[in-house]
C-alpha cells in the first residue's frame, strides 16, 4: 500500500541498520521486529496524511477531510500490528531474551504506542465529529471519554519505560498534552450536555464542568507549547 512512499523507503533503511546493530539468534525476534516497523510506518503514514497542505481554491493550506477520515484507518492499524506483538509475539521469546530486547521493542513501550495508535485514532474521529452538524453532544462526549480513558493508559505506561533521550522527553510531553487536551474535550462536550437541562443543580454542574474544561486546556496548551519547543523541535 505504502510501497513507492519516500517515508516507507526511509523507515526501510532505518530498520535495516537497526537490526545488524540489534541482532538476535531468535526467529521470534524478527518477527517482532518487522510489525514494529510495519507499525511505525503507519505512523509515518499518518504524519504525512496530516501534513497541511494547498488544493489551489484559495483557502490556504488544510487537511482535508478524506485525509483525516483516511488517518483513521491508519492509526488503528498500527495499534493492530503491535497489539499482535504483545500478544502473540512476545510470549514467544524465552524471558531471558526478552530481557535483552532493545528498548523500542520492551513490552511496556509496545502496549503504549498501541494504546497511542487507538488514542490518536478516535482523536481523528472526535475532530470529524466536531465538524458534523448531524453529530450529537453525547456522540462527542462519549469520544471524548474514550481519549481520556487511552491517554490515561498511555500516561500510566511511559514512566515505566527506561527511556533517557531526548526522544522519551518529548514522547512524554505529547502524552501529557494529549491527555490534558483529551480531559478539556470531555468536560467541555459533558457542560454543554448539563447545560441543557432546566434545574438549578444541573445548570451549576454545567458551570463547573466548562470551567473545569477551561482549566486543563490551558494546561494543555502549556504541554503544547513545551512539546514543540523541546528538541528535536517540531511543527
Amino acid at each position: 500500500m505504502f510501497r513507492d512512499d519516500p517515508l516507507v523507503k526511509d523507515a526501510q533503511i532505518y530498520f535495516m541498520v537497526w537490526l545488524q546493530e540489534t541482532s538476535m539468534a531468535d526467529a521470534w525476534y524478527e518477527v517482532l521486529s518487522v510489525l514494529h516497523l510495519m507499525a511505525m510506518v503507519c505512523f509515518l503514514q499518518a504524519n504525512s496524511l496530516l501534513l497541511p497542505r494547498s488544493y489551489g481554491d484559495g483557502q490556504g493550506p488544510r487537511v482535508s477531510e478524506e485525509s483525516r477520515r483516511a488517518t483513521v484507518d491508519v492509526f488503528l492499524k498500527a495499534a493492530g500490528y503491535l497489539d499482535c506483538a504483545v500478544n502473540q509475539v512476545l510470549p514467544q521469546i524465552p524471558p531471558e531474551k526478552r530481557r535483552a530486547l532493545p528498548v523500542d521493542l520492551v513490552e511496556g513501550n509496545l502496549k503504549a504506542l498501541s494504546l497511542q495508535g487507538l488514542g490518536q485514532g478516535v482523536d481523528m474521529q472526535l475532530g470529524l465529529a466536531i465538524d458534523n452538524p448531524k453529530a450529537t453532544l453525547a456522540v462527542k462526549r462519549r469520544l471524548a471519554c474514550e481519549m481520556v480513558k487511552y491517554w490515561q493508559q498511555i500516561k500510566d505506561s511511559i514512566p515505566e519505560l527506561p527511556l533517557s533521550d531526548g526522544w522519551a522527553k518529548k514522547h512524554t510531553l505529547f502524552v501529557k498534552w494529549k491527555y490534558a487536551e483529551a480531559k478539556a474535550a470531555a468536560y467541555y462536550f459533558h457542560g454543554l450536555i448539563l447545560d441543557e437541562g432546566n434545574t438549578e443543580k444541573s445548570q451549576e454542574m454545567a458551570i463547573s464542568s466548562l470551567q473545569a474544561s477551561e482549566e486543563f486546556l490551558k494546561e494543555s496548551k502549556r504541554a503544547s507549547k513545551a512539546f514543540h519547543s523541546t528538541p528535536p523541535t517540531s511543527r
